[in-house]
């Protein structure tokens, strides 16, 4: 099973477990992003380790690819005055190269791990960034819908409460105003009232001065 699939297994489970005992999704899509990261972290520190150990092969080799020139030049110079001794460096330089196709083969096969653990954790790391966008999408829509939510509580209660209240306040500033003398819109009617009055009653005392008149001017 690849690390991928076994994160992807583990973050499963875990879900389902908070899911049974919580409700809180937010939590739960938390939970699991800590998962996945605690996964590609340990991923992430055994391909250090992998490199590291390829790295030492590859170094291994590199001594052992010196030592096998090393013998081979030594089996040239005692070939002709000591063929035993030429004989002996060729084993030691055939020893050289059978370790070296032996560490080749293990870096070979290191190379591939790190890959395969290298491509996991790539797409381990795009499926946590997706978790993490899609929970900011849904943290930003569930905000969306509870402020929805108290506004229609809001006309819920304005509907009933909310002009009353108005009503209330009213009759209560009035009150203040009346008491204090400065009901600014009473005052402003009556004003406008006494004006009409005083109008009205200079045309009645005129044609009443007139009728006045007409009855002096009879005698």
């Amino acid at each position: 099973m690849s690390l991928f699939k076994r994160i992807t297994t583990t973050i499963s489970a875990r879900v389902d477990q908070l899911v049974g005992e919580i409700e809180n999704h937010d939590a739960v899509v938390e939970a699991a992003i800590k998962d996945a990261r605690q996964a590609t972290a340990k991923a992430k520190v055994r391909l250090q380790r992998l490199t590291q150990e390829r790295q030492k092969l590859e170094s291994r080799i590199d001594g052992l690819r010196q030592r096998e020139i090393e013998w081979t030049e030594r089996a040239q110079r005692s070939a002709e005055p000591d063929e035993d001794k030429a004989l002996a460096c060729l084993r030691r330089r055939r020893e050289c190269q059978r370790q070296i196709a032996e560490l080749s083969a293990a870096v070979t096969k290191q190379r591939e791990a790190e890959e395969k653990i290298s491509a996991d954790v790539r797409q381990a790391e795009t499926r946590i960034n997706e978790m993490n966008q899609k929970r900011s999408l849904m943290r930003t829509r569930e905000s969306a819908a509870e402020a929805l939510a108290n506004f229609s509580r809001l006309d819920e209660v304005q509907s009933i409460n909310v002009d009353d209240t108005f009503d209330r306040w009213e009759i209560r500033i009035t009150e203040a105003e009346t008491r204090n003398g400065t009901n600014l819109q009473n005052d402003a009617v009556d004003s406008l009232e006494r004006e009409f009055i005083d109008t009205e009653e200079r045309e009645s005392l005129r044609s009443e001065l007139a009728a006045l008149t007409k009855e002096v001017g009879r005698e």
